[in-house]
């Protein structure tokens, strides 16, 4: 008993393929992603938080503000979490896509092929 390989499926159903892995793969990376771009984020603004307090302190004892923390912090990358996010999901988007397009389905012969779990 020779089993024949199954031909290629259709481009349609591989671009379909393609979609879907993109998708989800896609969200899978923005989340993972979103992980240290909200600890970035949050070292920003606990820096801040740390110079307006300080400076508060300054106006409560003296009258005026002698702390010039502020000055870097006008400066700080406000872009990068979001580009680490934006990164991610566009990492997750072209490695979901290039595995539902290109990888063909089921690997084997029947016997050692495992149940699908995905309607496609």
């Amino acid at each position: 008993m020779s089993a024949e390989p199954a031909p290629p499926p259709a481009l349609g159903r591989r671009l379909y393929r393609g979609l879907a892995f993109a998708v989800m793969v896609g969200l899978a990376g923005a989340a993972v992603s979103a992980v240290p771009g909200l600890f970035l984020q949050s070292v920003f603004v606990g820096e801040t938080q740390r110079c307006l307090e300080a400076q508060r302190r300054d106006i409560a004892v003296g009258g005026e503000i002698v702390t010039d923390c502020g000055e870097g912090l006008a400066d700080a990358p406000v872009w990068l979490p979001v580009v680490m996010v934006a990164a991610g999901a566009a990492v997750g988007i072209v490695g979901g896509f290039g595995y539902g397009f290109f990888q063909p389905p089921g690997g084997g012969g029947a016997a050692e092929r495992e149940k699908a779990w995905l309607p496609f």
